[in-house]
């Protein structure tokens, strides 16, 4: 099997930040499942869950319901042509070096009620690793951005 590239900043194949949901459904075709989640204060998102594809895709109101968030939670898809969920964390590790990856920040989940969680969070890439149990689980990418309130959304 190929495995699909993930395209930080960017997406996955022809589907890219921005899009809105009846867009991703032309392409994909529609999801397994659907999720409103309310953050408070006006805040909310949709989801759309994909689960023969492992992935999950959240559409923002702050950015007008558009792409904002891609969760891919299967080996099928590989970051920078060398990350892939089901990787251990001393491969991941080592591939971070490899790829010069120097600046991420580290969170130890578990002391947020998360048993055995970890993250890796690559700002300047818009990135999140998530392990669990020292294996790689999810791979999360978002848009770039110009500054803290502009998505510099791709062409």
């Amino acid at each position: 099997m190929t495995l699909k590239p993930i395209l930080p900043g960017v997406g996955f194949g022809s589907i890219k930040f921005g899009m809105e949901e009846h867009e991703v459904s032309s392409y994909i075709g529609d999801p397994s499942e659907t999720e409103e989640q309310n953050y408070g204060e006006g805040d909310k998102a949709t989801v759309l869950y994909y689960d023969d594809l492992g992935i999950s895709m959240s559409f923002d109101k702050e950015e007008d319901f558009r792409l904002v968030e891609i969760s891919f939670e299967t080996e099928n898809y590989l970051l920078y042509n060398a990350i892939k969920v089901g990787m251990s964390k001393d491969e991941f590790l080592k591939k971070v070096e490899d790829l010069k990856l120097e600046e991420y920040d580290y969170e130890d989940m578990s002391e947020e009620g998360f048993e055995e969680k970890e993250l890796y969070v690559f700002e300047k890439e818009n990135i999140n690793i998530w392990f669990d149990e020292g294996e790689l689980t999810s791979i999360q990418i978002g848009p770039f951005w110009v500054d803290d309130d502009t998505v510099q959304w791709p062409e």
